[in-house]
């Protein structure tokens, strides 16, 4: 190309469009196309998102870690009662019309679900159940109560929210002269103690909401 030309550009988050013009600002065609075009490509994500989805996949890893350890210390109990639960149990959430029941589905296989959830309408009144009535309960309830409580841990026992939170007294000269103490037994022949700080600064230190976590133990 003999002649003067400009480009144009227009860089996005996602994408650059891109021009070449004549000196009079006119499209010109660049081997035998229009000199205009666009590429385009995926957004940057931060950090912040990034690790947003880092977390989840941790904490779902070991919800799965904690789910396989509870099936592995009821399976022999249960499948002695009902070898077919845990099978019925993956197949919960199917329709009772699916073309895998030949039967219709029932969970516990000596009461129907319409009479389970008429005794327990959530899982909650199971739950309460269990820490309030003096009886025998049959073993695969007792699993599906502890089976919700690791699936999705948790309490409702404090009102409000995090940020209203106050950490309680900490009491860290206490607790560090326990440790020399306990030390102090342990390794008789050669004596190991932790050393002895300015308390009530690090207390104060660890309490200080207006910093940051990070901040703080920075300045730690």
């Amino acid at each position: 190309m003999g002649k003067k030309y400009g480009i144009g550009l227009d860089i996005g988050t996602s994408s650059i469009v891109w021009s070449v013009v004549d000196e009079s600002g006119h499209l010109i065609r660049v081997k035998g196309q229009t000199g205009l075009g666009v590429r385009l490509f995926h957004e940057g994500q931060t950090a912040e998102e990034r690790r947003t989805f880092r977390t989840t996949r941790r904490r779902l890893s070991r919800r799965r870690w904690r789910l396989r350890l509870l099936r592995e210390l009821f399976d022999a109990p249960i499948s002695a009662i009902d070898k077919n639960f845990f099978a019925r149990q993956k197949l919960s959430s199917l329709s009772p019309q699916d073309k895998y029941f030949a039967s219709p589905y029932h969970l516990l296989d000596n009461r129907s679900d319409q009479d389970f959830y008429q005794q327990y309408p959530t899982i909650y009144h199971l739950r309460q159940a269990l820490m309030t009535n003096k009886r025998q309960f049959d073993l695969r309830e007792i699993y599906l109560a502890i089976h919700h409580i690791v699936k999705y841990r948790g309490n409702f026992l404090s009102s409000g929210t995090a940020k209203d939170f106050k950490p309680g007294e900490l009491k860290l000269e206490t607790y560090f002269e326990t440790l020399n103490a306990q030390l102090a037994i342990l390794f008789i022949d050669e004596p190991i103690q932790l050393p002895s700080l300015n308390w009530d600064e690090l207390v104060t230190l660890l309490t200080d909401t207006s910093q940051s976590r990070n901040d703080r133990q920075k300045a730690v």
